[in-house]
């Protein structure tokens, strides 16, 4: 049986989302680093496989998340698109820390994942339908089905990624035509060289750097871990804990 909980949205500065000085804040703070040869949106997009319109909307529907986070007395669960997008904000420790939650929400929001079980899956069920409620409430139309749908599939794929999926047999067909080899003389190592031209191809379709730079570094004195302590595993049944009553 679900729980209808009735929640009054704390919305500052205003009548609508729009003119709270809150919404404003979330909405300008910048995820993307200028500065950085592979940004926070295509990091993203190239973990979970979405293309850049897809990304681009999840991300905005983060916002929004987290926006009922912070106007919510009970706080609010997300979907497991909108969660991919929290854990790799968090993972951006001195971004969300030290610039986002201080200075933008002017308060510490932390991230609880499910402790397991049917019971706390039924409560957090509870949870997310009177999330979409209050989304429905603050934002005067009802989420888009594609990121809000509370089941861990990913979005459809890049149809590029398919093609050198299909690609590979061929290649490796190719390549013992060429050399005049029969099956049994060296087919393992050209199933090698297949392998690196198939992995070749999809970091030039990912945009990635040859020499590894899509990876992260900390400087002395940062801290190097997630503050999310352990994984939500197929769809996160956790939330943002309630917030709006600080």
């Amino acid at each position: 049986m679900t729980s209808t909980i009735s929640i009054t949205p704390r919305i500052r500065g205003g009548t609508t989302f729009r003119q709270d000085p809150l919404w404003q804040g979330i909405t300008a703070f910048h995820l993307d680093d200028p500065t950085a040869a592979l940004p926070f949106s295509r990091k993203l997009a190239r973990e979970n496989d979405w293309n850049e319109h897809f990304t681009s909307r999840a991300i905005a529907e983060y916002r929004r998340f987290i926006y009922l986070c912070c106007i919510s007395p009970t706080g609010a669960s997300p979907s497991y698109v909108i969660d991919q997008v929290w854990h790799k904000h968090l993972l951006y420790t001195e971004n969300y820390w030290e610039h986002f939650c201080p200075h933008v929400l002017g308060r510490k929001l932390h991230h609880h994942p499910s402790k397991g079980g049917p019971p706390e899956q039924t409560r957090h069920h509870d949870w997310f339908e009177n999330t979409l409620r209050l989304y429905q409430t603050v934002f005067g139309e009802s989420p888009p089905a594609d990121i809000w749908h509370h089941t861990p599939r990913s979005p459809k794929k890049n149809p590029r990624s398919r093609f050198f999926t299909r690609l590979l047999p061929l290649l490796l067909l190719l390549s013992i035509l060429l050399t005049g080899c029969t099956p049994g003389e060296t087919v393992f190592g050209l199933i090698v060289l297949a392998l690196v031209a198939y992995h070749s191809a999809r970091k030039s379709i990912k945009g990635e750097s040859s020499d590894g730079s899509s990876g992260s570094s900390c400087s002395s004195g940062s801290s190097c871990g997630s503050s999310c302590g352990s994984s939500c595993g197929g769809g996160c049944g956790g939330g943002c804990g309630g917030c709006g009553g600080s």
